[in-house]
């Protein structure tokens, strides 16, 4: 499992810097003709990265207010919304909220 986590975590690093870089990717041409598709994206690949990260922090929680966060969780939601903020900066990005709604949603969904 740890094997795919790395993998994983990789993989959407390759898919960050080829949107940054507008790589030429089969795969972002295809799921650019599905209706939608980017949302569903976000929420997938960030959902997944988050329950990844944690996997590999074994699930470390840390108490605020009366709750117990995971602290992987955490540090992607720090990650993700750093991330899309700066697309306000590249000049081949675009910033978009729904998009951050959708990464939000998913790191949400990932420890259930």
């Amino acid at each position: 499992m740890k094997a795919f986590a790395y993998l994983f975590i990789l993989a959407l690093i390759i898919i960050i810097l080829s949107a940054t870089f507008q790589w030429d990717n089969p795969i972002t041409k295809f799921l650019s003709s599905i209706k939608y598709s980017d949302k569903m994206a976000h929420l997938i690949l960030i959902g997944t990265l988050a329950y990844c990260i944690n996997y590999l922090m074994n699930f470390r929680v840390i108490k605020r207010f009366n709750q117990n966060i995971l602290l992987g969780t955490l540090l992607v939601t720090f990650i993700i919304t750093l991330e899309e903020f700066s697309q306000n900066w590249i000049s081949t990005r675009n910033f978009d909220l729904v998009d951050l709604l959708a990464n939000y949603i998913g790191r949400k969904f990932s420890h259930y």
